[in-house]
């Protein structure tokens, strides 16, 4: 009786030892499971790779034909055009720049900072006011990257052991690293252009008002590489960023309409009280902004009557370590740019400081204005190119009809015509970076005063140009994918909703063409500088020569009305750019690319569509300039 008892209770632990051992085992699997879909996860967010060896034998058919990812494109060492003007003696650290944003890791970041867009919180847990906008994280890794390459900076840094002397190339380097940046994400690129372009002007006035403000707000940070996110007093801080607040319901473009108020509080600091709204204020989580308002003094009304603005610096904290009363009322819901926060903004009683004099807002403004005109143009050239891109890489791999695309007559004319205007525009915006050089660093000092002619007309014409060109040379390379390029899991459609941006932003098309007239009018020396910078390729190209001899004799004829002019303005600005492309692409690029541009655009048979191209182009020679 005891051996079966004993026999039994044996089985009943073995069975348990079993039970246990496969308890621990299955445990142990689903841990080892668990484990490696945990490492899965952290790598898709750390480093975003396409999908491996994806199934192409499906159920009811076999996938072929299908263009692979684009993993790696070195945004600098592909693209001729720019590094005819960034060289080995001046490229400072865009080669680097363009060969780590290239890869698929970060095209796929820009497209999840743009599928997660910012959210805007106005109170926290209790109530209590905060104004305070929140991004995806890879919209700060993006940020992140483009501080550390200075593109915020880098045109303001001085010379190792100076002082007082800029990076020579600095605004080179700056254009060149917004350009790779805006390839791979464009939203970014408006607080870093910002930061950029207000620097100047906060280091010429803001040193004029209160003490305390400018130990509050330390000048040094806004050149820091360093990325600070957070949302606290800029001392703290270990890097500042600058926004600019202009436009309002009632105005737009028009600042002379602008409504907001500012009472003085202080005379001798120059401080100011602010009452009043902006329609748009993109960036609303920098550190400081521009605002343009209008002095209102109830005890002179005839000074509050002058319509023309001032310019104040409006901190989000104020110097005691207090928060400015900043009301963000709502976010934009943006066919574009979805990545970046625009915002409408209240003031009620914020103060802000004046810089410059009163009734000189527009003034001040403008040097901010020239930077991000020139941005403007810059981060449209990079779409065109981007692309082009891929445009390229579509055709190098998809067949139709036995063929690749790429062997194809009709696509060969298509691709090449996108070059070309990609090529003018790249080529364009990093010549005009040279003259912010010069302009800036004196480096041709004999003739400082006609290269600052030459800018101030040139920068205009090529945010008109490159910024109106840019929607369709988009929506043709998007064309050139078909329908894979029409879906959202391509970056096409985010490119092609980006494109209409820059040519609304820093003023529309007619406002840029009216802007160009008046430069011509108040500083004939800013005409006299293009004409003589186009004269200089006389009889290098016909088609050029006849486009210049044809603007000079119709177009700047002095027996047209003001009205006349005014009603032809894109005429006007349109044959300009196009002359200003040509002579430069005359000057610095192969004559295979400046005498396919200037017959396309300029000669007689210049087409209306992409790919409408006159038929002594040699195509096979320019389609080795193609990025592949």
């Amino acid at each position: 009786m005891l051996r079966p008892r004993l026999s039994f209770l044996n089985h009943q632990l073995l069975q348990r030892t079993v039970v246990t051992q496969a308890r621990v085992s299955i445990t142990n699997d689903n841990k080892t499971e668990q484990q490696d879909q945990k490492n899965d996860n952290e790598s898709s967010v750390s480093s975003n790779t396409p999908p491996r060896r994806p199934v192409t034998h499906q159920f009811t058919h076999q996938v072929t034909n299908q263009v692979p990812p684009l993993e790696y494109n070195d945004l600098y060492k592909t693209d001729l055009t720019l590094r005819e003007f960034v060289t080995k003696e001046n490229k400072g650290q865009i080669k680097d720049m363009g060969v780590e944003l290239g890869t698929f890791h970060w095209l796929e970041q820009g497209q999840t900072a743009n599928r997660y867009p910012p959210t805007l919180s106005q109170f926290d847990r209790y109530g209590q006011r905060i104004d305070e906008v929140h991004f995806h994280p890879v919209y700060h890794d993006l940020m992140q990257v483009g501080m550390r390459y200075g593109v915020h900076s880098v045109a303001w840094e001085s010379l190792p052991g100076s002082t007082t002397s800029f990076n020579p190339h600095g605004h080179l380097q700056h254009t060149a690293g917004l350009y790779i940046l805006t390839q791979v994400e464009a939203g970014v690129c408006c607080p870093l252009s910002m930061t950029y372009s207000g620097y100047p002007v906060l280091h010429r006035y803001l040193h004029c008002t209160s003490k305390k403000l400018t130990n509050s707000f330390p000048l040094d940070k806004i050149l820091s590489r360093k990325y600070d996110s957070r949302c606290l007093p800029a001392n703290i801080k270990t890097g500042l960023t600058i926004g600019m607040a202009l436009t309002e319901k009632q105005g737009g473009s028009d600042v002379r309409a602008n409504t907001t108020k500012a009472y003085c509080d202080n005379a001798e600091e120059k401080r100011y009280v602010l009452v009043g709204h902006k329609w748009f204020c993109s960036a609303p989580m920098s550190d400081g902004f521009l605002v343009l308002a209008q002095i209102h003094n109830d005890n002179n009304p005839k000074s509050s009557s002058t319509n023309i603005p001032s310019c104040f610096f409006v901190p989000r904290w104020l110097p005691n370590g207090e928060r400015n009363p900043f009301y963000i009322q709502r976010l934009k819901d943006k066919l574009g740019n979805r990545s970046n926060a625009s915002s409408e903004i209240e003031f009620n009683n914020t103060q802000g400081w004046l810089l410059g004099k009163e009734h000189d807002g527009v003034k001040v403004i403008l040097e901010m204005i020239n930077g991000t005109r020139l941005d403007s143009a810059t981060s449209s050239a990079a779409l065109m190119r981007q692309a082009l891109v891929q445009a390229t890489w579509h055709a190098r791999h998809r067949k139709a009809f036995g063929q690749l695309l790429i062997d194809q007559p009709l696509m060969k004319q298509v691709l090449v015509d996108l070059l070309l205007e990609s090529e003018a525009a790249t080529a364009l915006v990093m010549y005009l970076a040279t003259l912010f050089d010069a302009t800036y660093n004196n480096i041709h000092s004999n003739n400082t005063g006609e290269i600052v002619a030459l800018a101030r007309i040139a920068t205009a014409l090529a945010k008109f140009w490159i910024c109106k060109r840019t929607p369709e040379t988009t929506y043709e390379a998007l064309e050139c994918l078909g329908g894979a390029g029409y879906v959202e899991e391509s970056m096409m459609p985010r490119i092609y909703r980006e494109a209409p941006l820059n040519s609304i932003w820093e003023g529309s098309g007619n406002v840029i063409c009216l802007d160009i007239l008046r430069s011509m009018k108040k500083s004939p020396a800013s005409l006299q500088a293009y004409l003589s910078f186009i004269h200089e390729t006389k009889g290098s190209n016909k088609h050029l020569d006849a486009a210049v001899e044809h603007v000079e004799k119709h177009l700047l004829s002095k027996d047209l009305s003001v009205n006349m002019l005014e009603r032809h303005a894109r005429t006007l600005a349109t044959q300009l750019a196009l002359c200003l492309q040509g002579a430069l692409l005359v000057r610095r690029l192969p004559p295979s690319v400046s005498d396919a541009f200037c017959a396309s655009r300029l000669g007689p048979n210049r087409g209306s569509i992409f790919g409408d191209l006159p038929m002594n182009i040699d195509t096979d020679v320019l389609l080795k300039r193609l990025p592949f």
